[in-house]
């Protein structure tokens, strides 16, 4: 895909630096991968989050339900 941007050049030339990357094609390319990357990462930390959270309040409830049992009198050993 072909556009055109508006780049400060001192972030070009520090970004240019820091990747070894030679042409801007190439850094920005590297630039958006690390992006979605980043992004990606986010989205499956956020489900992960959302997924414990929703694993602990079923653990909490079930053991809510087996709390009369854990008073039955068992023998402990």
């Amino acid at each position: 895909m072909k556009t055109t941007v508006m780049l400060k050049d001192e972030l070009v030339k520090q970004a240019k630096e820091l990747s070894g990357e030679s042409n801007l094609s190439g850094l920005l390319n590297a630039c958006l991968a690390d992006w979605v990357a980043r992004h990606s990462q986010k989205e499956i930390d956020s489900r992960l989050e959302r997924e414990y959270r929703a694993g602990k309040a079923e653990s909490q409830r079930m053991s809510r339900q087996f709390a009369s049992v854990d008073e039955e009198g068992w023998p402990s050993w």
